[in-house]
């Protein structure tokens, strides 16, 4: 074989070889490409996923929020209004004609009193409730109490309207305040349920 044909034949191995490295070469460089772009494709897929799952965490936690403001705000305003309604009650049972008004309390002296007491008339009441004594007798008559002995003191009693039993050891709060205290859960839901019908009573 002459000498330029053997050059010829490894000029063209080298060019084969040559060829076959770069082909080589471009296939490697392809695949860490894509290996490098789907890599990417999912970090950026997942970063997009938990970027949207805090997006919906904190709208619920938002909103969830929101409610719980708009709940107590409710409640409040309910609750304000029920209070303002009470005190409409306690003002209503104060403001009855005198001699219902001492029906009323005199009443009440009859279900609670032993017998023992005296009886405490408010400052503001003493003329409302003069005739407190007559009631009570008429209210122990009808009760079956005709024996019932009050004592009907001087001394007034601390309370704004009503009056107390003041006995040897202990003593009966039978002002407006204490009346309506001790009835508030019955009176709280009839007073919800004229307010807010079809809802729960708040109190």
């Amino acid at each position: 074989m002459a000498l330029a044909d053997i050059l010829e034949q490894i000029a063209a191995d080298a060019e084969a070889e040559a060829r076959a490295i770069l082909e080589q070469a471009e296939a490697e460089a392809r695949a860490v490409r894509e290996a490098a772009e789907k890599r990417a494709s999912e970090r950026a897929a997942r970063i997009l996923a938990e970027a949207e799952t805090a997006a919906r965490l904190e709208a619920e936690a938002s909103l969830a929020a929101a409610r719980l403001r708009a709940r107590d705000e409710a409640l409040a305003a309910k609750q304000a209004l029920i209070a303002e309604a009470l005190e409409q009650v306690a003002k209503g049972v104060v403001a009855v004609e005198p001699h219902r008004y001492a029906r009323f309390v005199a009443q009440r002296i009859v279900a609670v009193a032993r017998g023992d007491e005296q009886v405490l008339v408010a400052e503001a009441d003493r003329e409302r409730l003069a005739g407190l004594a007559d009631a009570v007798a008429q209210a122990a008559k009808e009760a079956g109490r005709d024996g019932l002995s009050l004592r009907f003191s001087g001394e007034a009693a601390p309370v704004a309207h009503g009056v107390v039993l003041k006995g040897e050891r202990d003593s009966v709060d039978l002002s407006v305040e204490g009346l309506i205290a001790a009835e508030r859960d019955r009176l709280v839901a009839r007073l919800a349920g004229a307010l807010f019908p079809g809802e729960e009573g708040e109190g």
